[in-house]
């Protein structure tokens, strides 16, 4: 029989937000992990990964890692480890999770329906081309030289070709890509129209909730940018910590260098001038995100809603 070793989305919300609660009920590590065998809330294979990490000294982020969890995740906890508290980084996890996965639903309802619909019209338009279409024809009841019989005849024709134009459209970006970093190429999308908005709405509210994380388990600005420098591979955020670190050194004030960002929100800097000013960062990064999430999704649902009588 196959061992079970990897945890579904839910299962991982449920394991580290029991965990972060046994925790701070008074439990110790090894005390909390006895407990999800004795009651068998999670398989035996995946408590055991986490007891032999510890058992052989290795640190409990490594576990995280092994069960699947996100790159961010893995560095908060061991970021926890080694200067926060545990029990409140592992609900805080736990809680991000959880609005994930609702952003995450809330996306998918309001795409889902208007792509149905444009399946549905494309496969009537194909259907009208193939089969309708020519015994109206041979009928005489309609004329070939018709603009309406002329659009069904060529939809497969003018299909294609936008399916080959937005192929090329993609090759040539991943190629442009390539030769650009992230943030060339952020800055870049950031100035588009339409999507340039939304893009900015989601990279702000994604930085304030990474950022705010941080700040709120007591480290300093270059303690963060240090940490993020470290992680594994590229990505936006350990380039902009890079160039940050060569402008702070400059005497440069966050806020103002984070206006230099087309990819972040106008009032994003003003949010973490603020923050600095009241000595209360992490809290009000943490708040502004959640209002950027949810400002992102209404886009989303309203770019949705003029989709739909469109495609009717």
């Amino acid at each position: 029989m196959r061992k079970e070793t990897k945890l579904s989305r839910k299962q991982r919300i449920d394991f580290v937000h029991l965990l972060g609660d046994l925790l701070a009920n008074g439990f110790s590590l090894q005390q909390a992990l006895g407990f999800f065998l004795s009651a068998n809330l999670f398989s035996q294979t995946v408590v055991s990964i986490v007891q032999q990490n510890l058992y052989q000294g290795n640190s409990l982020a490594r576990s995280f890692a092994q069960l699947n969890y996100a790159p961010d995740q893995v560095l908060q906890i061991e970021l926890a480890e080694s200067h926060g508290d545990l029990a409140q980084t592992f609900v805080g996890i736990a809680q991000q999770m959880k609005l994930v996965q609702k952003q995450r639903e809330n996306f998918l309802k309001a795409v889902s329906y208007p792509l149905l619909l444009l399946l549905f019209l494309i496969m009537i338009l194909l259907g009208m081309r193939f089969f309708l279409l020519p015994q109206l024809l041979a009928s005489g009841m309609i004329q070939a030289e018709d603009f309406s019989v002329q659009l069904i005849t060529h939809v497969p024709i003018v299909g294609l070709v936008l399916l080959l134009v937005l192929l090329l459209i993609l090759l040539g970006w991943r190629e442009w890509g390539k030769r650009n970093n992230y943030l060339h190429r952020f800055r870049y999308l950031a100035r588009m129209p339409l999507v340039g908005k939304l893009f900015s709405n989601y990279y702000s509210a994604y930085f304030a909730l990474e950022w705010g994380k941080l700040f709120q388990q007591g480290l300093e600005l270059h303690q963060i940018i240090e940490c993020l420098l470290v992680v594994d591979g590229q990505s936006l955020m350990q380039e902009m910590a890079a160039e940050l670190k060569i402008r702070l050194a400059q005497g440069n004030p966050l806020a103002e260098e984070l206006k230099q960002y087309p990819f972040l929100t106008k009032e994003f800097s003003r949010i973490v001038f603020q923050g600095e000013a009241r000595g209360n960062l992490g809290k009000e990064l943490l708040t502004y995100s959640q209002l950027v999430w949810r400002r992102f999704f209404n886009q989303l649902e309203f770019l949705c809603s003029w989709l739909q009588p469109l495609v009717f």
